[in-house]
């Protein structure tokens, strides 16, 4: 796991070379720009990213990242958090924040306090 800000995505691509396509898409300012959906990188089809719209709640609702894949969360406007499923890692993310995950399963749009709205981008893509 990997728990930044936006300005040092450049930094991990080194590790993570399919970074360079999430930058790509980020820098276009498309997921701020495009409706709720699942859309592909025109680079490379093999990363994807899912906006989404949501209320957080308390328990917030389960995802996967598949084996041999990675998963970076953005959150784009309001807070959510983020945890593994036991809540041993729990993450705050806010507007300009990343989460870096690897395989496993996950609970985003937890709310800390009261329901809120948010908005977020979930990139997967393989990890080499």
């Amino acid at each position: 796991m990997i728990f930044d800000i936006l300005s040092q995505l450049e930094t991990y691509v080194p590790v993570v070379p399919a970074m360079v396509h999430v930058i790509t898409v980020m820098d276009r300012s498309l997921p701020y720009e495009r409706k709720d959906g699942t859309y592909s990188c025109d680079e490379d089809e093999s990363v994807s990213y899912q906006v989404t719209s949501a209320m957080s709640s308390k328990g917030g609702f389960e995802f996967e990242v598949k084996k041999g894949e990675g998963a970076l969360v953005i959150a784009l406007d309001g807070e959510e958090v983020v945890s593994d499923m036991d809540a041993s890692s729990v993450f705050i993310l806010c507007e300009g924040r990343f989460l870096l995950l690897g395989e496993g399963r996950y609970r985003r749009g937890i709310s800390t306090n009261l329901p809120s709205r948010f908005r977020d981008v979930v990139f997967t893509f393989p990890m080499k």
